[in-house]
């Protein structure tokens, strides 16, 4: 048995390594057909299953390797060793990765997919909501590991951090260390830095957020109250925004100082593309400076949270010092320091871009400058992203191997620091990464290979772009010739875009300067209101879902967004199966509270998620048509108990009545004189009706109203009220005032849109048979012209109740409407809960003012009540004045 390739083979003592892949590469046709002994197998699983593959296929000589493994390792390293032995063959525990299949198709290797030990044929576990339960991801870290006890146990202030990215926002970290606190490694996620693990955790978390939450609130409980913050280096996707919402959920205040600022998108820069957060959900940025901050702003992040402190990957080149001399740096890659070095800076790019796209366009890139060097009698260095992506692939890379004159340092073992690399090019080129200013910063030239189209931000600072191999020799040409100088005029430009207005190597000790105040309590970092809380206060929001999507805005409810203050609207009827887009809604929005299959699947997923669901209906003052006839409504009121018409249970409006301190002065001056100007300019819910003097019934005779409504209207199921209560209350009218002109109201649903009501004709017919002092009203007309004919009221839950109130009617009512219970009705139906005797100024405030929001559509904004009541007299007036011309033509 060959001995086992324990550890990373790509982490080598010897920085030759990738050489020796070339020399494997090279003598495997030769070792192929002169195979001796044993075949070889190569088994990928934990272990813990060696000895049993071993003892299970004696026949075989097995090299044995962990699971997580890269491409690009795998190319470089097992691959020559499979071709060296034809007769070779592949063993995977579980699903063999892409790479795996593709090499063993087009080298005829046979693959066995088998399956896992602990894997064993059961049923599956339904959960609540129709979820399937999976099973907890063998890198979750149950509990802390002894770095984080370790750091625990000192009893000083603590940070936690989430391991990521060694070179990234881990190197990040390392900066902010100081002597005034500890900074603990949150470890969630065992060995978070092998590439498969860290992305079979991000697609969990984005897969499975409802799991991974549970995962995360699990380990923060214990250390809730030893935690002085947690820090992050980016909060835009799941795998870390989840665990921000769990800090705040329990109490920790999170800090997020971004690693990355470099997008080659504005509109795409720091958002998710599956979930759609576009806004850092931290209590507080310690941000690079003025472009993080106005597309942060822009996007309705609270200004005083943001502080800018630059960027801490900056200081690095502040007076840098390098590690080796020019010939030691060039020695180790196997280069020539009589040489021009350039230095390609590679990309994953696959947030921003067509991935596919961006990465083919990067590998042209690479083999155009591969090519140039070759003519010029220069060399290359491609370095690969610390996320390493093998963004050069197979082919490439062995071009690069066997050119002689280039080298690859590989992120599974970087052989340099970036500052390294670049203080030894002679230029940097890359197609957007942030080394193009990072090269600026240490003096050196540098050119953007923009091979594929994208706003590029490097050019406003000076940096020069290729779009092409022609385009890019002159400039090449004349840096490597010593011919290139930066723009002052752009380096001041950037010093404002990315730093405090100059680049003065102490971003990190402004950072930290902030955290010990942090811990010195100095500093308070207030928690962000809940987004409940938010949506009440009309603060900004980022992402909601609802039934339907989208697909809401092309409907009646096209101004929702705008209403309700938020960026991106997800469609909740996804459900658990489409949950990975609705992992960043912060607030589940239902319209009404009758629920349907989109509904009750969006309600699986808020529960699963721990979020709010918010019930959203038509305001009081809707819109000047009626919704049926494609009117979009310019407001709404919102609930996050349940529909302000549902009397079964306490809604929000009902508690603020209920609960709340006494209106002030000022508040109650202007409830009245809202409705004083309601009455005046006679403005309704709908007020697209006439508002003229008609004739109704006899002219000497007394008159009350009785208001129909739309049948099934769900503020007649949950106002208590039925179909029985409609022929009762048409009765107790005309049995009570025998005297008087009995006028009944049609919806305007009922006459405008062909809609039933609960008063049908047929049983207006049967009354009007036995009384005739009863007239329908089968017109539109403006409700006040009613109620200036009539002396009482009577409504089951009808919003006109409520209109007929402010035009100082009596009002009885049949259901429990919102209004009624205060004492300023006559009910038939008892309202326990309604305990507080109030004025039709408390109930006004709390349902028109503080929960309704509204929406000039002339302005394309939200709007106070007092303008909102502007809009629609203006409106309606063009309205009237259209019809009246459209009438005389």
């Amino acid at each position: 048995m060959r001995p086992a390739l324990s550890g990373n083979p790509m982490h080598p003592d010897n920085p030759l390594q990738i050489f020796k892949a070339a020399y494997r590469y090279a003598a495997a046709p030769l070792s192929r057909w002169r195979a001796r002994g044993k075949p070889q197998a190569f088994f990928f699983g934990p272990r813990e299953r060696w000895a049993e593959i071993l003892a299970l296929h004696p026949e075989r000589r097995f090299i044995f390797r962990t699971p997580h493994i890269s491409a690009f390792e795998f190319q470089a390293s097992i691959a020559p060793w499979i071709l060296s032995d034809r007769r070779s063959t592949v063993l995977v525990e579980g699903r063999a990765p892409a790479f795996v299949k593709q090499f063993c198709k087009k080298h005829r290797v046979p693959l066995s997919e088998i399956a896992a030990a602990e894997e064993k044929p059961s049923s599956p576990n339904p959960r609540a909501g129709g979820d399937i339960r999976p099973p907890l991801p063998s890198w979750f870290r149950r509990s802390g590991g002894p770095e984080l006890t370790s750091a625990l146990a000192k009893r000083r202030p603590t940070f936690l951090y989430m391991p990521w990215i060694p070179e990234h926002g881990d190197r990040l970290i390392e900066s902010l260390a100081d002597p005034a606190y500890e900074l603990a490694a949150f470890d969630l996620v065992k060995d978070v830095d092998d590439n498969e693990i860290r992305r079979n955790a991000l697609h969990f978390a984005r897969s499975q957020p409802n799991l991974y939450r549970r995962m995360v609130i699990r380990r923060l409980i214990p250390l809730r109250n030893q935690v002085a913050g947690f820090i992050f280096t980016f909060d835009w996707a799941p795998i870390m925004r989840l665990v921000v919402e769990a800090c705040r959920q329990l109490g920790i205040p999170t800090i997020l100082i971004p690693h990355e600022s470099v997008f080659v998108n504005r509109d795409l820069y720091y958002v998710d593309p599956t979930s759609k957060a576009s806004r850092p959900l931290c209590d507080v940025i310690l941000g690079w400076g003025e472009l993080q901050r106005s597309i942060f702003l822009e996007r309705g992040y609270p200004a005083d949270r943001f502080h800018a402190v630059g960027a801490p990957k900056f200081d690095r080149y502040f007076n840098y010092q390098p590690s080796l001399d020019r010939d030691a740096f060039h020695r180790i890659f196997g280069l020539d320091s009589a040489k021009k070095t350039i230095l390609f800076a590679s990309q994953p790019l696959d947030s921003q871009t067509d991935t596919a796209q961006a990465r083919q366009a990067q590998r042209t890139a690479i083999a155009d400058l591969l090519q140039y060097a070759r003519d010029r009698e220069a060399q290359l260095l491609v370095r690969l992203p610390p996320s390493k992506d093998d963004i050069v692939g197979e082919e490439l890379t062995k071009t690069i191997i066997s050119s002689g004159i280039a080298a690859i340092d590989d992120a599974e073992c970087y052989l340099v620091d970036a500052e390294e690399a670049v203080h030894h090019a002679d230029i940097v080129t890359s197609m957007n990464s942030t080394m193009l200013f990072e090269a600026m910063l240490a003096g050196r030239p540098s050119l953007s290979m923009k091979y594929i189209d994208f706003q590029q931000i490097w050019e406003q600072a000076g940096i020069p772009a290729a779009c092409s191999i022609e385009e890019a020799i002159p400039l090449l040409d004349a840096a490597l010739s010593g011919r290139f100088e930066h723009s002052a005029e752009g380096m001041a430009w950037a010093a404002d875009q990315f730093g405090i207005g100059r680049f003065d190597g102490r971003a990190a000790s402004r950072a930290r300067i902030f955290l010990t105040k942090m811990v010195a309590r100095t500093a308070v970092v207030q928690p962000f209101e809940p987004p409940v809380s938010r949506l009440f206060a009309a603060r900004p929001l980022d992402v909601v879902s609802i039934p339907g999507g989208e697909a809401v805005l092309d409907s009646y409810q096209k101004h929702l967004l705008a209403q309700l203050n938020a960026r991106t609207l997800v469609d909740g009827a996804a459900g658990l199966e489409g949950i990975r887009t609705l992992a960043s809604a912060e607030v589940f929005l239902q319209w009404g509270i009758k629920d349907d299959v989109g509904v009750e699947a969006q309600n699986a997923v808020a529960r699963a998620l721990g979020r709010s669901v918010v019930i959203v209906e038509d305001g009081f003052i809707r819109s000047v048509g009626i919704g049926l006839s494609g009117t979009p409504g310019l407001s709404i009121i919102v609930d996050d108990a349940t529909a302000y018409y549902d009397a079964t249970k306490a809604s929000r409006l009902e508690t603020l009545i209920e609960r709340s301190p006494r209106l002030t002065t000022a508040q109650r001056r202007r409830a009245r004189a809202a409705i004083d100007r309601i009455v005046t300019a006679r403005i309704s819910k709908y007020n697209h009706a006439p508002d003229r003097p008609v004739a109704l019934g006899r002219p000497d005779r007394p008159k009350v109203l009785v208001v129909d409504q739309r049948f099934r209207d769900q503020s007649v199921i949950s106002g208590l009220a039925d179909e029985s209560i409609f022929e009762r209350m048409l009765h107790d009218a005309i049995r009570r005032h025998p005297d008087h002109d009995i006028i009944v109201k049609l919806h305007p649903d009922v006459i405008g849109a062909g809609r039933s009501g609960y008063l049908n004709e047929e049983l207006l017919e049967r009354f009007q048979q036995e009384h005739d002092n009863l007239y329908p009203v089968r017109i539109d007309i403006n409700p006040f012209v009613l109620f200036d004919l009539v002396d009482e009221v009577y409504v089951a839950t009808s919003g006109m109740g409520f209109e007929a109130l402010m035009a100082g009617k009596m009002v009885r009512c049949y259901g429990a409407p919102y209004y009624s219970g205060w004492g300023l009705t006559q009910d038939t139906i008892p309202t326990p809960r309604r305990t507080r005797q109030s004025t039709i100024e408390d109930v006004f405030h709390f349902a028109y003012i503080q929960l309704s929001v509204y929406y000039d559509p002339d302005l394309g904004r939200r709007v106070e009540l007092e303008e909102f009541l502007d809009y629609i007299e203006n409106a309606r007036a063009i309205a009237f004045r259209a019809a009246e011309a459209s009438e005389s033509v």
